[in-house]
């Protein structure tokens, strides 16, 4: 018998939605989380925004600084918006329609963070369901591998070797040699002379050091990377 789907949920959540996730055959753990409010794996974790939610955090502008947190953590962030017409009851916003649909916009085009909506609760259940189905259980997804140009200027090898780091395409490589003066050398000591800070609770919240004005560079790229540069793959196979 395979293991029920577990899901992380902020003990803040609706205890609608609660209920049926446990409806629907999941294993909840509550904890008061610091960022997201549902965690669905280690790469995988949503903010949930009711309508009127999402107008007051956009004008105090904590939706941006929620979304930048679960980028900087997650893999995958996803933003889901509940029963988005609620956003325009009152008559002030209504007119400002443009705002609340700029922000997401914003969000969706410009952070790449995908905006689920759904109409209720019980449909934010059965996406998170969805959700947790889809990156817990294994699936067989092929493998794609690194391009690599035939002809390649020095630029482009250096291009090619950063993208070996974990979580670093060609726009975040691009990004480090500009930051550090065309230098992979610079990039890799940039990377483990950077010092992750962690909250009372233990998770990871911001960084001090060469990394830390870097936009879209956050403490779950640097951990992965000193990781990866530190350890040996011996010491790996001792754990």
């Amino acid at each position: 018998m395979s293991n029920p789907l577990t899901i992380i949920v902020d003990h803040r959540e609706p205890a609608e939605i609660k209920k049926r996730l446990i409806k629907l055959g999941m294993e909840i753990k509550e904890e008061q989380l610091d960022i997201a409010d549902y965690v669905l794996s280690d790469t995988v974790a949503c903010e949930r925004k009711t309508g009127a939610d999402l107008i007051s955090s956009i004008m105090d502008n904590r939706l941006f600084e929620q979304i930048d947190r679960l980028i900087e953590t997650y893999d995958q962030p996803i933003l889901i918006v509940e029963n988005l017409e609620t956003a325009f009851e009152r008559t002030e916003w209504k007119k400002r329609k443009k705002h609340v649909f700029g922000a997401l916009t914003y969000i969706f085009l410009r952070r790449q963070v995908p905006v689920v909506p759904t109409t209720r609760k019980s449909e934010t259940a059965i996406l998170l369901n969805r959700i947790a189905s889809w990156t817990q259980e294994e699936k067989s997804d092929p493998l794609i591998a690194r391009k690599s140009p035939k002809k390649r200027t020095l630029r482009e090898d250096q291009l090619f070797f950063l993208q070996g780091l974990y979580n670093t395409g060609q726009k975040k490589g691009e990004i480090l040699l500009d930051s550090f003066k065309n230098s992979p050398e610079k990039v890799l000591n940039s990377i483990l002379q950077t010092d992750v800070v962690y909250t009372k609770t233990g998770n990871p919240k911001g960084l001090e050091g060469p990394m830390k004005s870097l936009e879209g560079f956050g403490p779950k790229y640097v951990i992965q990377n000193q990781r990866l540069l530190r350890s040996s793959a011996k010491d790996e196979a001792k754990k």
